[in-house]
């Protein structure tokens, strides 16, 4: 696993000016790759809270890597540095695809790939986080249709407003069908709930 301090080091090695606000290069990178406004709008002005690590069975994500395409359903290990996010609370995960079906035609944006609630933090930053409840939307791995060029897999990171939080019964979100996932909206859905976004991920795969 690529804990926290590594991820940090390579990232500071990368971009020397940002070592004084160590979450610069987070929306720096998310600005520079279009997450923000694609995924997170501008107006939002979103405040990074924690460093959020994910790992897939082809490699860990690091703010724009790419990846390759896999069918491995097994879900990615999750881990993240609470930071100013506070380590008592409860988390919700979510992965989405932008690019649905291409960049250039975004008529299926926001296409979800996962959702999971009940998300404890790691005790330290060499555990994974814990999941504490079933899952909400099944994980979809990343893999693209030929063809389609460049996906930007995004995971964000949602503080939920209390220990009990549940998405009723019937909510879309249990949907693992293709109309169920495809043009859903991360913000609608973290303002519907009252959920707070505190960190985000992102890496690319394109279609083979």
């Amino acid at each position: 696993m690529l804990n926290f301090l590594g991820l940090f080091v390579v990232l500071l090695v990368a971009y020397p000016a940002l070592s004084r606000d160590p979450y610069d290069f987070v929306t720096m990178l998310l600005k520079q790759n279009s997450i923000i406004p694609d995924v997170i709008p501008s107006s939002q002005h979103f405040d990074p809270q924690a460093f959020l690590f994910v790992t897939l069975s082809v490699g860990p994500v690091l703010l724009g890597n790419t990846l390759n395409s896999t069918t491995n359903l097994t879900p990615p290990n999750i881990s993240f540095t609470p930071m100013q996010a506070p380590a008592d609370k409860l988390y919700t995960i979510v992965m989405v695809d932008p690019d649905a079906p291409t960049r250039q035609n975004q008529s299926y944006a926001g296409y979800r790939h996962w959702l999971v609630t009940g998300v404890e933090p790691p005790k330290n930053s060499y555990d994974y986080a814990k999941f504490t409840q079933p899952v909400i939307t099944p994980y979809l791995s990343p893999n693209p249709p030929a063809g389609t060029g460049s996906h930007r897999y995004t995971t964000l990171l949602y503080r939920e407003p209390c220990h009990n939080f549940t998405i009723p019964a019937g909510a879309i979100e249990y949907g693992s069908d293709f109309n169920s996932r495809k043009n859903w909206n991360a913000t609608a859905f973290a303002d519907k709930y009252g959920l707070e976004l505190v960190a985000a991920n992102f890496f690319y795969v394109y279609g083979p």
